[in-house]
């Protein structure tokens, strides 16, 4: 069955394929019927011999029919056109056999005949007629036997003779046989070339169209890749665009997710935000966007301002959107942007992707999601991060960071009751550089989980000194990363540093910002609870800079809470200000949390704080960071 299956598509395709080449056989039978008949009536021409009007009219007749066929195209079908060629041909073949005999044209006409069948019809019909056309000699043959037709002497005995009819007949059976075997051994090779030649050449189109879609698309957001997106700007500025804006979108935190999550997390998060971007922009023909790997993505504007831009991105928010709405992903996506002018910043891809990398460190250093436009500026700012980044690769490789150390003094009995310990760093080419500096370079060089450990084996170095000079009571407080917090095997590190060098635990305390709470709450409830219940303190730092701290604290057991600088510049001359204190406080006292208030510059401030549950404090009024140990 499938045989059968396949022989009818094969026969199919070939009848497709075979329709140009039967109009040329019709155009070229119309024009060898149009010679003949010319010949027919060239005595009338030269006066010698007899004009055939018979011939001429049959001839002229059949050329004029199948020329306009020729002209139909496919309008006559197929099979209408193959029985208008057979037909001629058999009549033109009779009459030639009844006007000439053997000597005529008709066995010429009738091989012809025999190959168009093999050509232009299925393989059993083709031998079948073909057999049948050979049988029209033979038939002669018996009208001869029977005296029914007789040729006059003037065209040969043989015409008169049954015999060489049948034989004439036998010949044509035979190339028949013949013609059709190898014919249809041709035909068919030559199909199932055809066949396979097509199949190869669609396979060959579908692994083009996979090549070009690897080539040119990115295999996880399906947006345009950088080389595509080239491409189609350049098509922009040729059709005319003589401005426009790029902006640059970066997702922030997507390593910590991947952390967090595993990789296939981050990958349906970019999976998804490419669908975001496509529909989005595919509603905006003015608008291209592209992906430029990993968790960057770029943008092409056309006919909008910088105001128009920046109200836009105010507007547009990935957490609307139902894909990436907080409850469908379980955590909320957040993202810088950057943005240049082509052509006033740049006028080539390459340079608007520095230029845009350059101020999206400028826009990663906000807080807020918002657009940081490109200023020359920027550049010299980011020559010196590189150059700061290189030789924070060899400090961090060498320990060359010092430890300066500031005091938590309890305000009743003026004693320091603690030590925060701070990284500080210099350098002969730049002298003394802040923290507010290099820690947001370590943050993006990734260099942060070193980082950590360094500061972390320095101050536990300082500590048996430390000790002799404040009382084995007071405690060290360190500040850990939230990269370093999560960090595999944090607390096996963290223990057994601590066993080796025979330091207590109940000496650190850990300062933890809420940039930590990435969602995964059982997480840092697991790593709170082990270190404390090895007793290691832990503290919330900054309380109340970001939104989510209170969220935290009623699914997670801290030992302290450092109430944000923000909260007490203020208290001396806002009452507003020093009620959130207050109650800060009292909420504070109500989880049995030590609370400190950090940033005291002044008398005023201390004086509204004493009117508080908080009696420790930390700030320049009583202590500014010194470096105790080389």
């Amino acid at each position: 069955m499938l045989k059968d299956k396949n022989k009818y598509v094969y026969w199919t395709k070939f009848q497709k394929d075979t329709s140009p080449l039967l109009r040329r056989f019709l155009l070229a039978a119309s024009g060898l019927f149009l010679i003949a008949a010319g010949l027919h009536i060239v005595p009338f021409f030269t006066q010698q011999g007899a004009v055939d009007y018979l011939f001429f009219t049959v001839d002229f007749s059949f050329a004029i029919i199948l020329f306009l066929e020729f002209l139909l195209k496919n309008k006559v079908p197929l099979i209408i056109r193959v029985l208008s060629l057979i037909s001629t041909t058999i009549f033109i073949s009779i009459l030639s056999y009844v006007r000439s005999g053997l000597l005529g044209s008709a066995e010429i006409s009738l091989t012809f005949m025999i190959v168009s069948f093999y050509v232009f019809l299925p393989p059993i019909i083709s031998l079948i007629s073909s057999i049948i056309i050979s049988l029209l000699p033979a038939l002669f043959g018996g009208l001869i036997y029977f005296s029914w037709v007789r040729f006059p002497e003037s065209l040969g005995l043989r015409n008169n003779n049954p015999r060489e009819w049948i034989f004439n007949s036998v010949s044509l059976i035979l190339f028949s046989v013949l013609t059709g075997f190898l014919i249809q051994r041709l035909r068919g090779k030559l199909i199932k070339n055809i066949v396979y030649l097509k199949e190869s050449r669609s396979k060959i189109l579908k692994s083009q169209k996979h090549i070009d879609k690897l080539a040119f698309y990115d295999s996880l957001t399906h947006l345009p890749n950088r080389y595509l997106f080239e491409k189609l700007i350049q098509n922009r500025i040729s059709s005319g665009v003589s401005e426009s804006f790029l902006l640059l979108i970066n997702l922030k935190g997507l390593k910590v997710i991947n952390a967090l999550h595993g990789i296939g997390f981050g990958d349906q998060i970019l999976t998804l935000t490419g669908c975001v971007l496509k529909l989005y922009t595919d509603e905006r023909p003015d608008v291209l966007v592209a992906s430029l790997g990993g968790d960057e993505f770029i943008f092409w504007i056309e006919n909008s301002t910088k105001s128009k831009i920046e109200e836009a991105i105010v507007k547009f928010d990935f957490n609307n959107n139902e894909l990436l709405s907080p409850d469908q992903l379980g955590h909320r996506l957040q993202y810088r942007v950057s943005g240049v002018q082509y052509p006033q910043d740049t006028n080539h891809l390459d340079e608007a992707i520095r230029k845009l990398s350059i101020a999206m460190n400028v826009a990663r250093e906000g807080v807020l999601t918002k657009l940081v436009w490109f200023q020359t500026g920027m550049e010299s700012k980011i020559e010196r991060e590189q150059k700061l980044k290189n030789y924070l690769e060899k400090a961090i490789n060498q320990k060359n960071f010092k430890i300066a150390y500031q005091e938590k003094v309890d305000i009743g009995s003026k004693q320091t009751v603690g030590l925060e310990a701070l990284a500080r760093w210099s350098l002969p080419e730049f002298g003394n550089i802040s923290p507010e500096e290099f820690i947001p370079i370590i943050t993006k060089s990734e260099l942060i989980v070193p980082f950590g450990k360094c500061i972390f084996e320095k101050a536990i170095s300082h500590i048996p000194k430390l000790l002799e000079l404040y009382g084995n009571e007071i405690q060290i407080s360190i500040n850990i990363s939230p990269i370093f917090f999560l960090y595999p095997n944090f607390n096996d590190y963290i223990i057994q540093y601590l066993s080796n060098h025979k330091i207590n635990p109940k000496n650190i305390i850990f300062e933890i910002t809420e940039d930590v709470f990435l969602d995964e709450i059982e997480t840092i409830q697991k790593i709170v609870s082990e270190l404390r219940s090895n007793g290691i303190s832990v503290s919330l730092d900054d309380f109340g800079k970001g939104y989510s701290s209170l969220h935290y604290m009623q699914k997670i057991q801290f030992d302290e809470l450092k109430i944000d600088k923000s909260f007490l510049d203020d208290i001396a001359n806002s009452d507003r200000n020093f009620l959130l204190l207050e109650s800060i406080c009292h909420l504070a006292d109500s989880l049995g949390l030590k609370t400190i208030a950090e940033g005291i510059e002044n008398e005023e401030q201390l004086h509204r704080l004493k009117q508080t549950s908080c009696h420790v404090v930390q700030g320049y009024l009583y202590s500014r960071p010194q470096i105790l140990f080389d």
